[in-house]
């Protein structure tokens, strides 16, 4: 019987095989992780549509049914000019509510009216794999070393959540940090930020949202802010975070 003779790959030829696998991922990876990053933004921006949605929907309700009992929960401060001298009343939920409602919390202040409202559509909306954690706001880590990032490790959650809206029960401004990417949701836009530094905008100027993600600002977001106050049940001004 002849003996067969089994000829493996050359020297010369597992190095022009490697050198090909080593080109093609040289082109390939770049493009696949361009391809993973949009889709992670794209996810956000999806989930942040989803919320304007739910939030919306139950706050028009909310105030049709029960108006003068659903105004009790307006009771932030939206600045309208540079000075902060003159403002509006609106609405905001954060984090800190959803887990007083996902704890079962006794929800019965002025301003936890419409905050019931809100989470139990948000819950309806997204399931458990929402963590809402430790019961902070997230508007405190406004600042590069103070970010999103670190919200999500110093709190024990994988979501930050901000929703500002109006007396109407439109929204008016949502930040939403999931995934490394923060999406703002600011004049009809999304405005996606992916810097490791990435912050909520705090009581600084609604431009910072466009010019931390590195886009031009309409005019007037430079006159826009949200103080860290607000009125409370008796009628006088205190800290909101």
């Amino acid at each position: 019987m002849k003996k067969m003779i089994s000829k493996g790959f050359t020297l010369v030829e597992l190095i022009v095989v490697i050198a090909i696998i080593g080109a093609l991922a040289v082109i390939l990876i770049p493009s696949m992780i361009h391809y993973v990053k949009e889709a992670r933004i794209a996810a956000v921006i999806a989930d942040t549509r989803i919320i304007k949605q739910s939030v919306e929907a139950s706050l028009v309700k909310n105030i049709m049914l029960n108006g003068e009992t659903g105004e009790d929960g307006f009771n932030k401060f939206l600045y309208l000019d540079k000075n902060n001298t003159t403002y509006e009343a609106v609405g905001a939920f954060t984090n800190v509510s959803w887990v007083s409602y996902r704890k079962k919390e006794n929800m019965t202040s002025k301003s936890s009216t419409l905050d019931k409202v809100v989470a139990s559509a948000l819950d309806d909306s997204f399931s458990e794999t929402w963590k809402t954690g430790k019961k902070t706001n997230p508007m405190k880590y406004n600042s590069s070393t103070s970010n999103c990032a670190k919200y999500l490790k110093d709190n024990n959650t994988n979501f930050g959540l901000v929703v500002i809206y109006n007396t109407d029960g439109t929204v008016k401004m949502i930040q939403l940090y999931r995934k490394g990417i923060l999406v703002t949701y600011i004049g009809n836009d999304y405005i996606v930020n992916t810097n490791d530094d990435a912050h909520f905008v705090g009581t600084a100027k609604w431009d910072t949202i466009y010019t931390d993600a590195g886009e031009t600002p309409p005019s007037d977001a430079e006159n826009l802010s949200i103080p860290n106050k607000q009125i409370n049940d008796s009628g006088g001004t205190g800290t909101w975070y």
